[in-house]
């Protein structure tokens, strides 16, 4: 399926409805134990950083949703800057915006994974390419478990199943990291319960400081793969086109797809401007992800289309 003809263009993969049965049958807690987690890929480092493309248009964002009054509201423009290195357990995971992002588990290649992600619409997770298809074949048995483990299983809330994932062919065919994000499909609308995280594009990087939320497994200590962690950084050049850096930052496997929450024109830190994507070295200090244009709203527009999930 595609949304042009033009070389890059959006393909996708679901089962239908049946899905989230199937997803909340298969993901047992010792299938959810055995999964391992999604390995952040590797990317080698080039002698000379590459320039981020002029943004194609003006920022633009799509709104945020707290579901409460907004009162618990986290993370202003200029707050809860932390001084710990790295990643560390967040301490509120079931209030917004952390509300908005879980654990997502998945079979590729016949093997169980656990992953990131998070809400940026009623029905729509943000997450990376790797994570909806990957080793040539899209994921299956998709689920995301928001503020994993915090949740009860008797919570609505504690799991939902999906219908459909879609990504850039520029990732699926070509595995370019400026396209490493994927979507999912929710039947249900999570979001209306939980919220969901503004989407922001095009965004200026200079003096901008990023919330990294995940699942990281690795570095073990202090990582368990289990635990909602966020690391507080800022950009730092990356040697991959249409990628940039965060620094401050060692989630590793596991992490892949956790959003990168900013503020917007003075708002609380509530706005998915990146995720992460791949590492140089283990044990560093910086992940990267893609530089967010308006191609990741496009994404968001085409699978919000019904017409396109079939």
């Amino acid at each position: 399926m595609t949304n042009d003809s033009s070389q890059n263009h959006i393909v996708g993969s679901g089962p239908g409805r049946q899905a989230a049965e199937q997803a909340a049958e298969y993901w047992t807690p010792e299938r959810r134990a055995a999964a391992k987690p999604v390995p952040l890929p590797t990317e080698g480092r080039d002698e000379q950083n590459v320039e981020l493309p002029p943004p194609s248009g003006e920022p633009d964002s799509s709104e945020p949703h707290d579901p409460s009054d907004g009162s618990d509201q986290v993370g202003g423009a200029d707050s809860r800057l932390r001084l710990d290195a790295g990643g560390n357990p967040v301490a509120g995971p079931l209030t917004y915006p952390y509300s908005a992002c879980g654990i997502l588990y998945f079979t590729q290649a016949g093997g169980d994974y656990g992953g990131s992600a998070s809400l940026i619409a009623p029905n729509v997770l943000l997450t990376a390419g790797h994570c909806v298809f990957g080793s040539g074949a899209w994921s299956t048995n998709v689920a995301f478990y928001p503020s994993y483990p915090n949740r009860a299983s008797s919570d609505p809330s504690y799991m939902y199943g999906y219908s459909y994932v879609a990504a850039w062919s520029a990732w699926s065919t070509n595995a370019n990291r400026a396209y490493d994000y994927g979507l999912v499909w929710i039947d249900n609308t999570p979001g209306n319960a939980l919220g969901w995280l503004g989407l922001l594009w095009n965004a200026d990087t200079a003096g901008r400081t990023w919330d990294a939320v995940g699942y990281p497994a690795t570095p073990n200590p202090p990582f368990d793969g289990s635990t909602m962690n966020e690391a507080f950084g800022t950009m730092e050049a990356s040697s991959t086109a249409g990628t940039i850096g965060l620094n401050n930052d060692n989630m590793e496997h596991g992490s892949s797809g956790g959003p990168w929450i900013t503020d917007w024109n003075g708002s609380a830190r509530v706005y998915a401007n990146g995720l992460q994507s791949f590492h140089v070295n283990d044990g560093d200090f910086t992940e990267y992800g893609p530089y967010f244009t308006a191609d990741v709203k496009g994404l968001v527009d085409w699978i919000c289309n019904p017409v396109n999930r079939v």
